[in-house]
């Protein structure tokens, strides 16, 4: 793996761990195993190394997901196979909320790190409405707009209750709410996979 890919890897582990204020690139530096001057010729500060981690989270996440609701037959076992990524990632080791939201509360003024923490909100959009298109609803755009927004509230409140009674139940409501039929989310095992 190339340097570069050393510190990036390092930096989303630290970063989506235990956030971007509380992690310096000193210990980036150490845990990456390079030296400073190494860091600082492929970073040239630490927002914009946040900025290529959450490039990199995006294109994983990204990756993931896809590969997860392509499998599924059209079209309604993608939409619930859109939650059910979510609730194995809510269970997984790696699961400390959403880097993008982290990111912009702590770097709210960094023009840059909203960027790209709206394109990467924005894509979810858009695979929501592509689905949402797939199940002929009249509104494709809004309701992707309102599950979305909804999924946001969902990774918070995984954060901090860890209940899959919470999340099932929610998912019943929308699916009241968008005139689908509602099947169960399936129960996460303690060995979800990780995003990648």
């Amino acid at each position: 793996m190339a340097k570069r890919d050393d510190i990036l890897y390092t930096a989303l582990r630290l970063f989506n761990e235990h956030g971007y204020q509380a992690v310096g690139v000193d210990r980036i530096r150490d845990e990456a195993k390079v030296s400073k001057m190494t860091l600082y010729k492929h970073f040239s500060n630490k927002e914009k190394l946040v900025e290529e981690v959450l490039k990199l989270r995006h294109q994983l996440f990204k990756n993931s997901l896809e590969q997860a609701v392509g499998e599924m037959p059209p079209p309604y076992e993608k939409l619930r196979e859109f939650f059910n990524w979510h609730v194995r990632w809510f269970f997984s080791k790696e699961f400390h909320g959403c880097m993008f939201i982290k990111a912009t509360g702590e770097f709210h003024e960094t023009e840059e790190l909203q960027t790209v923490s709206q394109a990467h909100k924005d894509w979810v959009t858009q695979l929501l409405q592509s689905i949402f298109e797939g199940l002929n609803h009249p509104e494709p755009k809004a309701i992707a707009r309102l599950f979305q927004t909804t999924m946001d509230g969902m990774i918070v409140n995984a954060s901090i209750f860890h209940s899959f009674e919470r999340i099932q139940g929610l998912w019943e409501e929308l699916c009241k709410l968008s005139g689908l039929p509602y099947a169960p989310l399936e129960m996460p095992s303690s060995d979800t996979p990780k995003l990648t």
